[in-house]
């Protein structure tokens, strides 16, 4: 089944979204599926690395499998789609770092000076001691957690702009999924997301706290004014 050829706008779909507990078998087109994939690829990422990395799921049996290993999670073999999101926190040093750079050079972004300043600060940032705080090396592992969740999100909000539903979803063995895969032991399992047509109504919204119990103005605790009457 196609997308409409009108994409809904976001505001309506952070409205009404909801993750998706079933799916009807009905395929995602193949056009659909490259323009939620690309949308993805084009998400932002510290220092342009890009260091997510997604297996697309769509046999029948491989879903099965995956299920299992997703702590058996009906949706995981029910939807047509199912994108594993992973994490690689070694890409950068195993030559990711250069292709980001020669792609830079190639399209004319920047000057030989900042390409290297580029290559200097990236070696000093993720190759330091982590906890370090004079090398400033962040936990690779929440680093690239932080990069692969906007590429995910990216590419939820565009399945469901395409007139597709979605679930994301972090219940699984993440050493299954692997196993499952083939995916190498230094990548991060980050999500799964599924994508489809909802064969069952969504379950009533839960509902979301009010701007003054979860944002706050300049500090910790502070109460935000907006004038647009946020509570």
């Amino acid at each position: 089944m196609s997308g409409p050829s009108t994409e809904k706008p976001l505001s309506r779909l952070i409205a009404e979204r909801q993750a998706t507990r079933h799916f009807e078998p009905a395929a995602v087109a193949e056009a659909d599926l490259q323009q939620i994939l690309q949308a993805g690829l084009a998400a932002p990422s510290g220092y342009n690395l890009q260091p997510w990395r997604f297996v697309v799921v769509r046999d029948p049996e491989q879903r099965r499998r995956l299920r299992e290993a997703a702590m058996g999670q009906p949706k995981v073999e029910e939807a047509p789609v199912v994108i594993v999101a992973c994490g690689d926190p070694t890409g950068w040093k195993n030559g990711d770092l250069e292709e980001v750079v020669r792609m830079a050079g190639a399209r004319g972004s920047g000057t030989p000076a900042e390409h290297e300043s580029t290559r200097r600060n990236v070696i000093k940032f993720l190759g330091g001691v982590p906890g370090n705080h004079g090398g400033i090396a962040p936990d690779l592992a929440v680093w690239v957690n932080r990069q692969v969740m906007i590429a995910f999100t990216t590419m939820m909000w565009m399945a469901e702009a395409l007139g597709y539903d979605s679930a994301p979803m972090e219940g699984f063995w993440e050493d299954k999924v692997k196993q499952l895969l083939k995916i190498p032991d230094t990548v991060r399992v980050v999500a799964l997301l599924a994508i489809g047509h909802r064969s069952t109504p969504d379950k009533p919204h839960g509902g979301r706290f009010p701007i003054s119990h979860t944002v706050f103005a300049e500090e910790w605790g502070k109460p935000i004014r907006l004038t647009g009457g946020g509570k």
